[in-house]
């Protein structure tokens, strides 16, 4: 049996710091009246909208994004959670899906979170827009099975996490 990497095991306590924190700052805008959705530690779409709201009521930088400001705002301890999204282009380039058009990138990008959920290497959403902690998924699974590092969907990566058609 083979023991998951050190990038690995980092890319995952990373995540569920992150989820902690969201999770957190759900609780915090619900008691305020912000939120009215589940805390669930994910960074959704009504999670933005409370946050928009706060921010606003709060004289600070309307982003929707929970940021440093934001969080000190809350009283929160926590890294900000505010994902830098990655270009479908920079993560196809040179694969055999780079021609592809968007939407089936990004069908593929979904599929892909999901399985690397399912083999514990990705926390995040599974929305079809790469993040950087998609990117660390990625790279920790192709670490984790020997293949050729690069945070790309080249085609071993493809075929390994089952994403080939046949």
């Amino acid at each position: 049996m083979k023991l998951p990497s050190v990038v690995a095991l980092l890319a995952l306590a990373t995540a569920a710091t992150a989820n902690d924190t969201i999770q957190a700052t759900q609780t915090k805008l619900a008691k305020l009246g912000y939120y009215g959705g589940t805390a669930d530690g994910r960074l959704g779409s009504q999670t933005s909208a409370a946050i928009r709201r706060f921010q606003i009521a709060e004289n600070l930088k309307v982003t929707g994004e929970l940021n440093r400001q934001t969080l000190e705002r809350l009283g929160i301890q926590g890294s900000p959670q505010s994902p830098a999204y990655i270009a479908l282009s920079d993560i196809f380039h040179g694969g055999p899906f780079a021609s592809a058009g968007t939407q089936m990138q990004v069908t593929v990008v979904k599929q892909a979170q999901q399985n690397l959920k399912l083999l514990g290497y990705y926390k995040g959403p599974e929305n079809g827009s790469p993040n950087t902690a998609f990117v660390a998924a990625i790279k920790a699974w192709q670490k984790g099975t020997g293949s050729r590092v690069t945070g790309r969907f080249d085609a071993n990566t493809l075929k390994g996490l089952d994403l080939m058609p046949d």
